[in-house]
C-alpha cells in the first residue's frame, strides 16, 4: 500500500474517472501492511475565504471541543459544541498553561449551541443545548434529521471516571425549541461517541458509531473496540452491531461514510501509526477485519465526508505517524475518487508546529466547505479553543 500521493489535482481529472474503473475499485480495498513512511515534504496550506476563532479561551470557559454543524429551518445553521466551565472560584485564577486544575476530559462540561444566519461568517451569543445533569459532564453531540422533520439528539453523559459513561438521546419536533424526555441508548457501562459522526444511509437506516472497552465493563485505557448502534425506524428501536478492534490500545472513535455501492466505510483511531479501515456490507451489523490504510496517523480520530458536486470522498486527519496521542499537527485534507481505495493529499488545514489541531468536523454548504477543529498552543495544558475555516470547494481542486 502506498503513501497518499501529493501534488496538484484538477477537478476535471477527478471527474474523468470511468465507470469501469470505479466499479473495479469498489470491489476491494488495498490490503497488507503499510511499509511506506510519510513524506517529509510539507503539504501546501489551503487558503480559506474566512477564518476565525468561534469559541475562544476564557477563564470561565477554558476548553472548547467536539463540535458539529447542523442546518435548521430557514437560513439558520446550528453550531453545537462542548463548552467546559469553571465550577469553583480557584479555576477562574488559572492560566491555560497551568497544569494545576487542568481541564481534563472529565472536567465539568455542557453542550452549547449558537446560530448563524450568514453561512457561518458570524454567530450569535449562544445557548444551552444540554445542561450537565451528571456527576462529571455531558459531551459529544450528534444530530440527525428524520424524514418527518423530527430531530434526534444523541449525546454522552459521564457519571464516573472508569465506570458509567453512556449514550443518551432526546427528540425535537420544533427545530430544537423543545425536547422530549431523555432516553438511554447504550446498555449501562462505559461507551462514547465522537461529535458529528452519526450517519443516515440512503436506505433510511441511522448508524451511530460508538466505542467502548472490549467485553464491556469499566474503562481500562486499552482493549477498546468499535461498533455502531443502528436503527431502521428512527430509533424507536435499535440494535448493536458487531464490534471490531485492532492490536495495541484497540480501535476507537470510528467515523463513517456510505460508499456508492451501499457499503459502510469506517476509519478507526489506533496506536499503530495508521488510520485503520473496516467495511460493512449489511449496514453496520457486521464488519470486516480492520486493516491499515495509507493514512499515517497518531492516536487521534479522522472525519469523513462526501463532496456532492464531484462525488469524491474527503478525509481530514492528523497526518503524522506516531503511536501516541501526539503530535496532533498537521491537520491534513485528502480526496479519494475511488471510494476510499486510495487517497490524494490536497493540502493542510493547519500545519503550525507550535499548535495542536485535531478532532475536525466538516459541513458542505453549496460551493463551500466549513471546517471546525480544536486548537491550542502545545505549551497549554488541556485548555483549547475552536477554530473555524471556510473554503471554496474549488480550493480542494486548485492546482499549485
Amino acid at each position: 500500500m502506498n503513501e497518499p500521493s501529493r501534488g496538484p489535482i484538477s477537478r476535471r481529472s477527478f471527474c474523468r474517472a470511468t465507470s469501469a474503473t470505479l466499479t473495479t475499485s469498489l470491489l476491494t480495498l488495498p490490503r497488507g501492511p503499510v511499509v511506506a513512511s510519510p513524506g517529509d515534504a510539507p503539504s501546501r496550506l489551503l487558503t480559506p475565504i474566512d477564518e476565525r476563532t468561534v469559541c475562544p479561551w476564557t477563564p470561565k470557559h477554558p476548553r472548547h471541543d467536539h463540535q458539529l454543524y447542523f442546518p435548521l429551518s430557514g437560513d439558520r445553521l446550528l453550531f453545537a459544541w462542548c463548552e467546559y466551565y469553571a465550577d469553583r472560584p480557584s479555576l477562574l485564577e488559572r492560566r491555560p498553561t497551568s497544569r494545576d486544575g487542568s481541564f481534563r476530559d472529565d472536567m465539568p462540561c455542557r453542550i452549547s449551541g449558537m446560530i448563524s444566519h450568514d453561512r457561518g461568517r458570524t454567530w450569535n451569543s449562544g445557548f444551552t443545548l444540554q445542561e450537565n445533569r451528571w456527576n462529571l459532564n455531558v459531551k459529544h453531540p450528534n444530530l440527525i434529521r428524520l424524514p418527518s422533520g423530527e430531530i434526534l439528539f444523541f449525546f454522552v453523559a459521564w457519571d464516573s471516571g472508569r465506570g458509567q459513561r453512556n449514550v443518551f438521546m432526546k427528540r425535537s419536533k420544533d427545530e430544537g425549541e423543545s425536547w422530549s424526555e431523555i432516553e438511554q441508548v447504550s446498555e449501562p457501562g462505559w461507551y462514547c461517541n465522537v461529535a458529528g459522526r452519526a450517519l443516515t444511509m440512503k436506505s433510511g437506516r441511522i448508524a451511530l458509531p460508538t466505542h467502548g472497552p472490549r467485553g464491556a465493563g469499566d474503562y481500562r485505557g486499552k482493549d477498546l473496540e468499535s461498533f455502531v448502534y443502528y436503527s431502521d425506524d428512527g430509533f424507536a428501536t435499535w440494535k448493536r452491531g458487531q464490534a471490531v478492534t485492532a492490536p495495541g490500545r484497540g480501535a476507537h472513535e470510528p467515523t463513517l461514510i456510505e460508499l456508492a455501492d451501499g457499503r459502510l466505510y469506517c476509519l478507526l483511531r489506533t496506536t499503530l501509526k495508521r488510520q485503520y479501515v473496516t467495511l460493512s456490507d449489511d449496514g453496520g451489523a457486521s464488519w470486516s477485519t480492520p486493516e491499515p490504510t495509507e493514512l499515517a496517523s497518531p492516536d487521534s480520530p479522522a472525519v469523513l465526508a462526501r463532496i456532492p458536486s464531484t462525488g469524491d470522498l474527503l478525509v481530514l486527519w492528523n497526518n503524522v505517524a506516531s503511536p501516541s496521542n501526539w503530535p496532533r499537527t498537521p491537520l491534513t485534507a485528502a480526496l479519494s475518487r475511488d471510494e476510499g481505495a486510495s487517497w490524494t493529499i490536497v493540502g493542510d488545514i493547519d500545519n503550525r508546529r507550535t499548535h495542536d489541531a485535531a478532532y475536525p468536523s466538516v459541513h458542505v454548504q453549496g460551493d463551500e466547505l466549513l471546517v471546525a477543529y480544536y486548537t491550542r498552543p502545545t505549551k497549554w495544558a488541556r485548555d483549547c479553543e475552536i477554530m473555524q475555516k471556510i473554503y471554496a470547494i474549488d480550493e480542494l481542486y486548485r492546482t499549485a
